[in-house]
């Protein structure tokens, strides 16, 4: 087990201009590291030399899939209340899957991440998709949940059907805060889910999944993440504790104050500012319900509909929108840093630096507080 940090969250995050999601991470327990097949190894080094923008793979070395927009709960940071009513409540149709699970068969996809913006527990096909991808040789299956519906029924059923990492999203070390962000949810029910589900792993043997407990920093709970990291590292079977700064998602919602200046003007305006270049062009498509391909996770509403590449439902394939002429001059964006000139990315990098200065604002908060 590693040793606790003496301020848990608080040691320099990943900078922006690689990575977008602003995790710290804390390795507790590496154990699941020990069978790691070659493999999976080649595929990680691979993952990795993309997240630095320096080798693109033929094909996407992972997707994230939308098995379901359906959620249980009403958290008010997601994206799916900040946008509510933009989208229709719906499961991934058999039919978008078994495309989606042939074609990744077919070109020997490694990694698989099957949820988007919603609970995919939700889905009743879902232990059966985890299932169909296994057997499909994919190697890498991973899920988010908030574990409400987790009962040790269906922590045995995922398991069995080959689930390879879980994150546990609870962001709360009591239920007082749980009630104010975690709307919908009940506390004590999900601490006893993921207990039992680690009671299971552990039964079973299966000490190959990687278990992450995830907590988002917000105002309602800026003062428990020292309670939380000390709950849950003292559990075993948990394997990485997170920390993540909260995203401001109302910016994908409306045009931001430069829509309508020309490239020349964006230029003269940000190019000789805080330089950003992002990865996830290289990384990992996402794949929504009604089989629209993303070139990553941001929210993708009525206004920012031309950043899709294209529609498995509509005679594209995941091939076709990893080689368009779109996801090209993507990367070619992002290679110059010119991320100013792309209007999701600009929302995006404008939310993370806003994200940013919040996070700081409420570590100050809880400093002045606890001192």
């Amino acid at each position: 087990m590693s040793e606790s940090p003496t301020d848990v969250g608080d040691l320099a995050p990943c900078p922006i201009s690689e990575y977008w999601d602003h995790i710290s991470e804390y390795e507790i327990d590496p154990s699941w590291r020990r069978d790691l097949t070659p493999e999976y190894l080649d595929y990680r080094r691979r993952f990795e030399a993309a997240q630095k923008r320096q080798y693109l793979a033929p094909f996407p070395l992972t997707l994230e899939i939308e098995a379901t927009y359906y959620c249980n709960l009403k958290c008010p940071f997601c994206p799916r209340v900040v946008s509510a009513g933009e989208r229709d409540n719906k499961h991934m149709s058999p039919e978008l899957w078994e495309k989606i699970l042939k074609e990744s068969a077919d070109k020997k996809l490694p990694s698989i991440l099957m949820d988007h913006e919603a609970e995919s527990l939700m889905n009743p096909r879902y232990f059966d998709m985890v299932r169909q991808a296994s057997q499909a040789g994919i190697i890498d299956i991973w899920t988010h949940t908030n574990a409400n519906l987790l009962t040790p029924e269906k922590s045995e059923r995922l398991i069995d059907a080959g689930i390879t990492k879980m994150n546990f999203s609870i962001d709360a070390a009591d239920e007082e805060a749980y009630k104010v962000l975690r709307v919908g949810g009940d506390f004590k029910k999900v601490v006893q889910c993921v207990l039992a589900f680690l009671e299971t792993k552990l039964r079973k043997g299966a000490g190959h999944i990687r278990t992450r407990m995830s907590f988002v920093e917000q105002k309602a709970n800026i003062g428990q993440k020292k309670a939380f990291y000390d709950f849950w590292s003292r559990r075993k079977g948990v394997n990485v504790i997170t920390f993540q700064e909260c995203i401001d998602f109302p910016m994908f919602n409306e045009p931001d104050e430069d829509d309508g200046l020309s490239g020349e003007q964006l230029e003269a305006k940000y190019g000789g500012g805080e330089p950003f270049h992002c990865s996830l062009p290289w990384e990992m498509p996402v794949i929504d319900v009604d089989g629209n391909v993303a070139p990553c996770g941001v929210p993708i509403r009525d206004r920012s509909k031309d950043f899709v590449l294209g529609n498995l439902l509509n005679g594209d394939t995941i091939q076709s929108c990893w080689d368009s002429p779109k996801m090209k001059a993507l990367r070619e964006l992002h290679q110059k840093g010119e991320w100013y000139k792309d209007p999701v990315c600009r929302a995006c990098v404008k939310s993370m630096r806003q994200s940013r200065l919040s996070a700081k604002a409420l570590r100050a908060e809880a400093a002045k507080l606890k001192g």
